[in-house]
């Protein structure tokens, strides 16, 4: 019994239906590299244009070295509208209506 509650705390939690739209462009395997878009692997808590292995738009790179830092806020934010955050961005916005929240509960666990 305890055992198989092991197991199942520690077995990954599927991505929610509204990261297909992402899983694209963006992967969430920290390793993973040379994708079109950046890596969101412990992207919560992370300065905005700061992995050092994508090269990032110049407004990227300029919005995380005006402090811009994704906490679910700013994600949140940036999901719904992406040039409003960070203007001259390459990122779409999520389709309407997309659980943005879930997406960011689910990366945040990455």
């Amino acid at each position: 019994m305890i055992a198989a509650a092991l197991l199942l705390a520690a077995a990954p939690t599927p991505a929610p239906p509204a990261f297909n739209y992402c899983i694209s462009c963006h992967g969430i395997d920290g390793a993973e590299t040379g994708l079109p878009a950046p890596n969101l692997h412990d992207v919560v808590g992370r300065r905005a244009g700061s992995r050092p292995d994508f090269d990032y738009s110049p407004a990227m790179r300029a919005a995380g070295a005006g402090g811009l830092v994704w906490t679910r806020e700013t994600l949140k934010s940036f999901l719904a509208n992406p040039d409003a955050v960070v203007p001259g961005t390459a990122m779409q916005r999520l389709p309407p209506g997309a659980p943005v929240d879930d997406v960011i509960d689910w990366l945040a666990r990455r």
